[in-house]
């Protein structure tokens, strides 16, 4: 049976996904990341895997704000709208498990 503290809590992680990813796009977007022109990829495979992580970390952000923008122009229907936030939703909720584990066992939390 599920209780109302396991659904809070479901709802806690998702948040905290949520503002993790909003966080990291925010510091992506002041520290002026930009992608490589596509004839000189420069960096190599540390480059590409910093991508990777990166976009692992910002991915709910990108999803609901390119899904919404695209909404609004016509370019996606609202059946497609509604998978994309419950991905971005089960995305943010993944991530924010990931992130709540890390800080708790961090031990800043037991002191």
């Amino acid at each position: 049976m599920i209780d109302a503290v396991d659904i809070l809590t479901a709802v806690f992680a998702m948040a905290t996904g949520y503002a993790t990813s909003w966080i990291g796009f925010e510091i992506v977007r002041i520290a002026g990341w930009r992608e490589p022109a596509r004839d000189r990829i420069s960096g190599g495979p540390v480059r590409i895997g910093i991508e990777v992580a990166l976009a692992a970390v910002i991915g709910p952000r990108l999803l609901l704000r390119n899904g919404f923008a695209n909404w609004r122009r016509g370019l996606v229907s609202l059946p497609l709208y509604t998978v994309l936030t419950l991905v971005a939703a089960g995305w943010s909720m993944c991530s924010g498990v990931v992130v709540l584990q890390l800080a708790f066992a961090s031990g800043y939390f037991l002191a």
